[in-house]
């Protein structure tokens, strides 16, 4: 589950990781409001006004706006709230902007003060904690070169991007912070010694939230040598949501995707991709073995659709429901291995969609079904007489959608 950056920023707060004072806006009136309050508290000329979506590159794309009096965060808060915004991470149309953060400008300098130390303006750094599933750990990345950029020289120059893997018994160890905060530059015993609290208190963070991703672009270290957490994205894991009812409410489904989301309130596991063959297939193993033939074939899977092990007549017809919506879709494959769901249960749902689903289905549909009672569910597949595709091998079904997409 993805959380906008004040969401983000609200949990470190609670877990005493140093954040700007910021002010979440709807309207630009309320934009003036929360522009009072921040002026006031940081006796600054400037302020950041941050757009809240689901989508990374928001500097790229003007999300993030600078602005040094009322008038300038009325009109600029204006041009953001309900525009779509388009980044290097969200689709052509962009995303649309509901919200917005009023935050402090924290590379200006309070009115009236000086700064003479080599610590202004601040530098930015990076740093996120992540599960790595490849060696079952959290890992850490850490970069001196942290900002927009962050993309672009963790491809061009990847030595500059460091990586801390954390044992999943010790967890976050005293040498390894100050492992880190050397790599950073962080040498002096007052800068350590607060990047220490800063990094454990991050770390407890993303722990007790359950979250796969901690994303800290830019980490600054202030004029008085403090570390602040300038921009957050957080992933909490949605299998972990059932013991996160605090931050389950934190779910934004006008930032989801509609389909997606009605396929889970169906209990579907599904994702939208950009193909045009419809997948209907039982295990994630299975789904992905089937993507790749798909992909093998000459097709492109139009999405990643689990219907789950405990699939009912229903379900099944769901999931057609879901699939249709895509108007890119030029066929389905239907790929299931009866081993908890029953192929005849499949079967049925297959008949009541055709019999149900109010246009029809009108692309080619093709059926592979092997395992528990198969062969009752190719019986009541022929007896339908309906217009499917019934296979016996992925090799058969390979080659129909070959046929298909060529003709």
């Amino acid at each position: 589950m993805n959380l906008h950056e004040f969401q983000g920023k609200e949990i470190l707060r609670s877990f005493s990781v140093q954040i700007p004072d910021g002010v979440l806006v709807s309207t630009p009136e309320e934009a003036v409001q929360a522009a009072k309050i921040i002026f006031k508290k940081t006796n600054k000329n400037s302020l950041v006004i941050k757009a809240q979506i689901h989508a990374g590159g928001r500097g790229k794309g003007g999300g993030i706006q600078i602005a040094k009096s009322l008038e300038e965060v009325y009109e600029k808060s204006k041009n953001l709230l309900g525009k779509y915004l388009i980044t290097p991470q969200t689709s052509k149309t962009g995303k649309l902007v509901r919200k917005v953060l009023i935050s402090d400008d924290v590379y200006s300098i309070p009115k009236g003060r000086k700064m003479k130390n080599s610590f202004f303006p601040p530098k930015e750094y990076y740093l996120s904690i992540l599960v790595n599933r490849d060696i079952e750990k959290n890992v850490i990345l850490y970069s001196k070169e942290g900002g927009i950029d962050i993309e672009d020289i963790s491809k061009k120059c990847p030595d500059k991007i460091f990586l801390e893997e954390l044992d999943p018994f010790l967890g976050l160890q005293l040498f390894q912070v100050r492992k880190i905060g050397y790599d950073l530059g962080f040498n002096e015993e007052v800068l350590l010694k607060n990047f220490r609290n800063f990094l454990i208190s991050l770390y407890k963070a993303y722990l007790s939230c359950d979250a796969l991703l901690l994303e800290i672009n830019p980490l600054i270290q202030t004029f008085d040598h403090q570390i602040l957490a300038v921009d957050t994205k957080m992933v909490l894991d949605d299998n972990a949501l059932f013991r996160q009812k605090k931050y389950a409410s934190f779910r934004d489904q006008k930032e989801e995707n509609p389909i997606e989301i009605e396929a889970f309130e169906a209990k579907l596991n599904f994702l939208k991709l950009e193909g045009n063959v419809g997948c209907m297939v039982n295990g994630a193993g299975l789904a992905m073995a089937t993507m790749d033939m798909i992909k093998s074939c000459g097709g492109n899977p139009s999405n990643f659709l689990d219907i789950g092990g405990s699939a009912d007549k229903e379900r099944v017809e769901k999931a057609f429901r879901i699939i249709l919506k895509d108007p890119s879709v030029k066929t389905i494959l239907i790929n299931i291995f009866g081993g908890i769901v029953r192929c005849d249960t499949v079967a049925e749902g297959i008949i009541n969609s055709y019999y149900n689903i109010d246009h029809k289905i009108k692309i080619p549909v093709i059926v592979r079904l092997q395992g528990t009672n198969e062969i009752i569910a190719k019986k009541r597949l022929e007896n339908s007489q309906l217009p499917i595709y019934y296979t016996s091998t992925l090799k058969e079904a390979a080659d129909k959608i070959k046929k298909i997409l060529r003709s």
